[in-house]
């Protein structure tokens, strides 16, 4: 027949019992120091996650202030190439317009001296003839007759001019 060993049973029991206290005394506080150390491995990973959130976001804010930035020197450029070429027509059309004038006084100028020019030979050949005509004549006539053929002359040379 079978025979029953009690050093077995009590070997069984003890070992439920020491299974039962390490369950108590040993299991749980390890389960709950690896719960606490889960729970602060996933709060470091939440903030370096929020860490990298954040940090994206200040990048794309500084490349959109970068891109603004870029933008605006881009205005400036354009703006001080208006400016610049604005400044240019105004000196061009200054020098145009004073170029323009310097040709108009040239030429009223040149056309005082050349009636200058032309009063003073008719004045030189009216006195001319007039000493012409005294040679002819002989003799000189009368103050009225000589300012008579002196007009009489200009007129007539300036019908022909």
């Amino acid at each position: 027949m079978l025979k029953f060993d009690w050093n077995i049973l009590w070997t069984i029991i003890n070992l439920v019992i020491f299974f039962l206290l390490m369950k108590r005394f040993l299991f749980k506080p390890i389960r709950v120091t690896l719960d606490k150390r889960k729970e602060l491995i996933d709060n470091q990973f939440k903030a370096a996650d929020d860490a990298q959130k954040q940090a994206d976001n200040l990048k794309a804010q500084y490349e959109g202030q970068l891109e603004g930035v870029e933008e605006a020197k881009k205005q400036m450029l354009d703006d001080a190439r208006l400016d610049a070429k604005s400044e240019y027509d105004k000196i061009v059309n200054r020098a145009q317009t004073d170029a323009d004038k310097i040709k108009a006084d040239a030429k009223r100028n040149a056309e005082l001296e050349t009636e200058k020019a032309r009063r003073s030979v008719k004045e030189e050949l009216a006195v001319l003839a007039m000493e012409t005509a005294e040679k002819v004549v002989g003799e000189r006539a009368s103050a009225e007759l000589d300012r008579q053929l002196y007009d009489k002359f200009l007129n007539e040379s300036s019908d022909e001019s």
